[in-house]
């Protein structure tokens, strides 16, 4: 009975760590990343990381380089960012792409989505990134589940549950974007299949621990620091809504960095948002690894966030009385009332 007992809780125990988060390489964002690495990255500082998967990239793709779509792309005035290929998971399954959900995102920034699509399936085709992508699909399936145990062995997700003092809701969401190694995103989409879903798409991130040469295999960890910040995002997404009339008021001290830099007055929403989320990055980072941990984040994050040092000092009051308040949420007024008081 005992071993009946043990064999069930482990079954359940693994059944909701696969509920709690799935970790996926979708073809559609593969293939965006495909276009948009080979357009630009001659002109980018930052290379995708080195690996054998990148290394075949290279190799299929070398003969497609001056495809037509590609050079269009090239040429326009304004070229979009890492968090781009995102905007797959708007689109239909198979060739020939068509929005499948209305597009309302931000990523696209260099065209009209119509023109990018016309162009993007102009490449698809011609380019055969179909065949690219299923010659791939054994290892798209290696990788996604090596990241996967990676991130339930670090107990991440329940050390950010207990830091905003709720149970996280719905399906946590990562795709994995091999290709990038840029940056981070989180991604929201206003439609009911994606509803109850957290989403974000993390960066295949050079480490500089490890040697990596395009010899290597992609073994994708996740750095605990940026699923704790990806995830945090959308755990706090109701701050700013919530509280924009009297934040907005307080909009300049977000808007000057601690370099005395005076930034777009159109970014205050964005440096707000950051600076709470990366204040709840440092908290969690010092509750799980210890005090060293949240001192280096915090030197980090004081480098750009002018009161970075004074917010992490007041957010003891909750982390130390956690039982005065139900969730995070409870504690946002205090934070307003902080806010409204600095110079």
């Amino acid at each position: 009975m005992k071993k009946l007992l043990f064999l069930f809780l482990m079954i359940h125990v693994f059944s909701f760590g696969q509920k709690k988060i799935n970790v996926k390489i979708d073809p559609r964002i593969e293939a965006i990343s495909i276009f948009y690495t080979l357009a630009t990255r001659d002109t980018l500082d930052k290379k995708p990381t080195p690996s054998v998967y990148y290394r075949q990239f290279d190799q299929y793709f070398e003969k497609y380089r001056q495809h037509s779509s590609l050079n269009w792309y090239r040429n326009l005035d304004t070229w979009d960012g890492y968090d781009l290929s995102s905007i797959g998971l708007y689109l239909s399954d198979k060739y020939p792409f068509r929005l499948k959900i209305p597009y309302t995102g931000s990523q696209l920034r260099s065209c009209d989505i119509k023109t990018f699509l016309e162009k993007f399936n102009d490449f698809y085709k011609d380019c055969k990134v179909d065949d690219f992508i299923k010659a791939h699909k054994a290892e798209y399936l290696s990788i996604t589940e090596f990241a996967h145990g990676k991130i339930n062995e670090s107990g991440i997700l329940n050390d950010v549950d207990h830091f905003f003092n709720k149970p996280s809701q719905g399906e946590i969401v990562i795709f994995v974007d091999i290709l990038n190694n840029l940056g981070n995103n989180a991604i929201t989409i206003d439609d009911k299949s994606f509803r109850g879903k957290k989403i974000f798409k993390l960066a295949y991130l050079k480490d500089d621990d490890r040697v990596q040469t395009n010899d290597t295999e992609v073994q994708f960890i996740p750095l605990p620091n940026v699923v704790i910040h990806e995830i945090s995002h959308l755990y706090v997404s109701d701050f700013i809504p919530l509280y924009r009339e009297r934040l907005t008021k307080k909009r300049n001290i977000f808007l000057v960095t601690s370099k005395g830099e005076k930034l777009k007055e159109k970014d205050w929403e964005n440096e707000a948002d950051e600076l709470i989320v990366r204040i709840c990055v440092s908290k969690i980072l010092g509750e799980k690894y210890g005090p060293e941990a949240e001192l280096k984040e915090v030197e980090n994050q004081s480098k750009h966030f002018k009161y970075f040092k004074e917010l992490n000092l007041f957010f003891n009051k909750y982390t130390q009385h956690k039982n005065k308040y139900s969730s995070i949420s409870q504690f946002y007024p205090e934070i307003v009332n902080y806010l409204e008081n600095l110079n």
